[in-house]
This record gives C-alpha cells, structure tokens and sequence, in this order.
C-alpha cells in the first residue's frame, strides 16, 4: 500500500510542474530535421524567410506564410522606377529643368548659337542661302563659323543682325532620307 500513495504523489507532483512550465513557455522545443519547407515572418525582419520544417517556423515564433520555399523577389522591372518628375532612369531620363520635361540627355539638349549677320551661299542637295552659326560652350573658346543648312522653329533672321540665341537641339530616331537627322526649336533670344 505504500506504492499507491507514493505513485499519487508523484504524478500530481510531475502534473503540477508540466503546468507550470506549460504556462511559463519555458518548455524546449525539439524538433526533426526532416526537410519539408514552409516560409515564415519573423516580426521584425523586413522579409519573410524559408524554415526546414513547420516545427522549426513554430519555434521562431514565425508567422506561417505559405507552404514551400518563400518566393524570391522579383527583379525591378526595366523602366519600373521613376523620379519626382516622373522620368524613368533605367530607360535614360532624365529631368531637364530648362526644357522643363524628362529627356534621353543625348537625344534632346538646351544649347547656345551664335548667328552670324550675313548668310552665306552653300551646297546642300542644292545651292542655297545659309545661316553662319557656332555654338557657345561656357569655358571654351568660340569655334568656328558653320553653314547652318536646316531652320530654327520659331527664329527669323533679319540680315544685317547677330543674334544669341538658347535652342532646343532634338536627334530623331528615324528622320527622312533627304532630310536633317537633327531639329531645332527657339526656346529664347539672349542679349
């Protein structure tokens, strides 16, 4: 008979302290190294992360995500990124404040003429009358006087005059075959 009483003892004593470390969590957590993926957020970590098994995600105290390996991020995609103008930089825009609109730098620019008072006669397809021009580089030195043999939108030019002139310079992609792979624009007359 003492066996029971000792047997009684012993159990409500082993059940008293499987509540307590129950309620405490200090309970380890064992768990099999058996490998079935599941991905898991740990609070705190900026991205979700792929644990071996769902018993190894508990014991991070991970929340589930999915089942299987956590996805990798995907690739910025081509032109998906945009500054606060709206220009796409991985596609070459930039902002240009002057032009005030996103543009491929070596496509579109903001440049200084110089037109010379005369025109001058010149051969293109044909013999025609041409503006002198050369453009103005801040620091370097003047470069010399060119038959400029397109027009400039917007500009007139009384004979007889210099002018300065702030021009927006534009390649095209696909100009025609007989004519000038570049245009310019007036964007001001400088004194």
């Amino acid at each position: 008979m003492t066996s029971r009483p000792f047997h009684k003892v012993l159990c409500t004593s082993l059940l008293a302290l499987l509540c307590l470390l129950g309620t405490s969590g200090a309970i380890a957590q064992i768990c099999t190294r058996e490998y079935a993926p599941v991905c898991g957020q740990v609070a705190g970590e900026p991205a979700p992360r792929t644990f071996a098994n769902r018993c190894l995600m508990d014991a991070a105290k991970a929340a589930f995500v999915s089942q299987g390996e956590c996805a990798a991020k995907p690739a910025p995609v081509v032109g998906g990124d945009v500054d606060a103008h709206g220009c796409k930089g991985s596609a070459g825009f930039a902002w240009n404040a002057e032009l005030q609109q996103c543009v491929r730098p070596w496509m579109s620019s903001a440049i200084t003429l110089e037109v010379a008072p005369k025109s001058q006669t010149c051969t293109g397809l044909i013999e025609m009358q041409c503006l002198m021009v050369r453009e103005r580089v801040p620091g370097q030195a003047p470069q010399k006087w060119q038959p400029f043999f397109g027009n400039i939108a917007g500009f007139t030019h009384v004979p007889g005059q210099s002018y300065k002139l702030r021009v927006r310079k534009d390649k095209l992609d696909n100009p025609p075959a007989d004519a000038s792979d570049t245009t310019y624009t007036l964007l001001k007359v400088l004194p």
